[in-house]
């Protein structure tokens, strides 16, 4: 019995051997495969960053079909987080949030917390973009319990600020303000103070909507005091300018030109394309205090200020794109060259095995080809038929916008010019007659005013001056505010897009003027609102969201009421996307996206 328990001990010996360094090789690999995944994550965060989406991609399906994953795994669901948000960022936002949704729930089972604030960060997002503040603020307070669990400051305090935003968003400022005094507890390092500067920022500007402007200056005050320990020339000059307008509110209309003179001076060395489009806007809120003062010519001065560096703008970014052009076709060339080196040497393989089935596929083509080429003739009648039709309207919608620009410009620049020059006139004639004014002059003046009134608002009818001056973002506003009443409450939010071409500028403001009076006339909804978003940067998406009675979208594309049939046509002239979602009693949603023309 010894002898044979000494054996099994002799032989078990190299048996343990082998599952200790099994288990020694295995740990290593696991930690190996670590570092890998690690490593392709950053890399491909990297390529999101830089908007390199189809390489992005590509290093995800090579990753995930590298190893074998658990079902579900945290590395797995890390990797689809990455390949939903490249759908996010390419603007297919409904496909991306299925897939978040459907990850986040996967997630709640695992213990990852960074990965879990990620997604609950994204899905905040995704639902603040559509006007959804309710859900974000319910998938952001999710990430701040997360990050107040493991500790991680960064996340508390972005989580913090972001449902302060949600909730002023909501007109529910009481909320916002506890949530952005909260991030104001935390201590001042290099990590939080980006943060916390905004949230004295967003405190000062609700401390300015109740007219509490001086507690407003004092936490802007704060706010620069951290962008100057930053050295921050831009956040100090958004925070002087910020302290200038509320001196402005006030009528301390001196002390709010000294803030923006000061703003001007800190970012005087910076040429950056956000420094320029930030200096455009200081010479505007010069020009309006300067007017406030009476001091009309540093009024223009300013303003002259803002029209150079405008046009600076738009020549710089003619250049830039005509440089990216001229990348892509150099890349795309390169890219046909190298294909065609590929080609040649497959053709080579393939030509002598492919006669014979090429032969064969041509007789089935050509009685094919019969057989269809009636038919394909019918299709491209009935196709140039339809191009025509929207050429046709187009061209009469076209018309109609530059006569009423010209009779527009007509009103403004030559009648009104006019009618000012008779109203001079007469007033001269007053002072030479002193006390012996006729009553017929005062009445002729009166009239006159009331002709240029008319007048103007005629003009400001045919076509937008705000439109004309400051472009479509300030345009769009200036809708909301025009058609906002106790019943209907109109919102935009131009996500800082800038300007286009004037014609398609035109062109999209009439199409936008044109669902507004939709909305008006047929809706019943007490709120609305408009939404601009640039995407890559020769794209403008447009989405108009209204709370009201619905209607069947079909039914309504037959009518000619709503003037849905003409908007189709002019938006498929410019090679967009017209989509209308509407149900009865359910409000109606919008969605526009039409090519930048230049």
């Amino acid at each position: 019995m010894g002898l044979y328990l000494s054996l099994i001990k002799k032989r078990s010996y190299p048996f343990f051997l082998f599952l200790i360094l099994s288990l020694s090789v295995n740990a290593q690999d696991n930690k190996n495969q670590f570092a890998y995944i690690k490593d392709k994550l950053l890399r491909i965060d990297s390529l999101i960053e830089r908007k390199e989406y189809k390489k992005a991609k590509e290093l995800i399906d090579n990753t995930k079909n590298t190893f074998l994953w658990r079902a579900n795994s945290s590395d797995q669901l890390a990797f689809d987080f990455r390949e939903s948000q490249i759908l996010f960022d390419k603007g297919k936002e409904e496909d991306a949030l299925k897939l978040f949704l459907t990850g986040f729930e996967k997630l709640k089972s695992k213990d990852d917390a960074q990965l879990y604030i990620k997604y609950a960060n994204i899905l905040a997002k995704i639902f603040a973009n559509s006007q959804n503040f309710d859900k974000g603020i319910i998938y952001n307070k999710l990430a701040l319990k997360k990050s107040i669990i493991v500790k991680d400051t960064n996340n508390i305090i972005k989580s913090l600020i972001r449902i302060g935003s949600f909730y002023y968003a909501k007109d529910e400022e009481d909320s916002a303000k506890i949530f952005f005094r909260r991030v104001t507890y935390y201590p001042v390092t290099p990590k939080t103070e980006q943060r916390i500067s905004n949230a004295y920022n967003n405190l000062g500007v609700i401390a300015s909507n109740n007219e509490n402007y001086n507690l407003a200056r004092g936490l802007a005050q704060k706010a620069l005091k951290i962008k100057e320990n930053q050295k921050d020339s831009l956040g100090m000059a958004l925070l002087t300018v910020n302290i200038g307008n509320l001196f402005h509110y006030q009528v301390k209309y001196k002390d709010a030109i000294s803030n923006y003179l000061n703003a001007l001076q800190t970012i005087a060395k910076d040429s950056s394309k956000e420094a320029m489009n930030f200096k455009k806007r200081i010479y505007v809120n010069l020009s309006v205090s300067y007017d406030s003062l009476k001091d009309f010519e540093n009024a223009y001065r300013n303003l002259v200020k803002y029209d150079k560096i405008n046009i600076k703008l738009s020549k710089d970014d003619l250049a830039k794109n005509i440089a990216e052009v001229a990348g892509k076709y150099n890349l795309a060339l390169e890219e046909q060259r190298t294909e065609v080196e590929k080609s040649k040497a497959f053709k080579a393989q393939v030509l002598f095995y492919g006669l014979a089935f090429l032969t064969m596929v041509l007789l089935i083509l050509s009685l094919i080809f019969y057989k269809n080429y009636k038919l394909s003739q019918q299709n491209k009648l009935e196709q140039i038929q339809n191009t025509l039709q929207l050429k046709v309207i187009n061209a009469t919608i076209d018309a109609k916008e530059a006569e009423r620009k010209t009779i527009a410009e007509i009103l403004h620049d030559s009648v009104s010019a006019l009618l000012s020059s008779v109203n001079l006139h007469l007033q001269a004639a007053k002072s030479q007659l002193k006390n012996k004014v006729p009553v017929e002059i005062n009445k002729a003046q009166e009239i006159l005013g009331e002709a240029s009134t008319k007048i103007r608002d005629l003009s400001h009818e045919l076509i937008s001056s705000v439109l004309i001056k400051f472009g479509l973002a300030f345009a769009v506003h200036d809708l909301c505010e025009k058609y906002s009443n106790s019943k209907l409450e109109f919102i935009s939010d131009d996500n800082g897009i800038k300007r286009y071409n004037q014609k398609f500028e035109i062109k999209i403001y009439n199409i936008i003027e044109e669902l507004i009076n939709n909305i008006l006339k047929h809706s019943e909804a007490k709120n609305a609102s408009i939404t601009l978003i640039e995407r890559n940067g020769d794209k403008l998406l447009i989405q108009i969201i209204d709370d009201g009675k619905g209607f069947n979208v079909k039914n309504a594309r037959k009518k000619e009421g709503l003037g849905l049939s003409h908007i189709d046509a002019r938006i498929r002239i410019m090679q967009g996307v017209f989509n209308i979602n509407s149900k009865k009693g359910e409000g109606t949603s919008i969605f526009i996206s039409v090519p930048v023309f230049k």
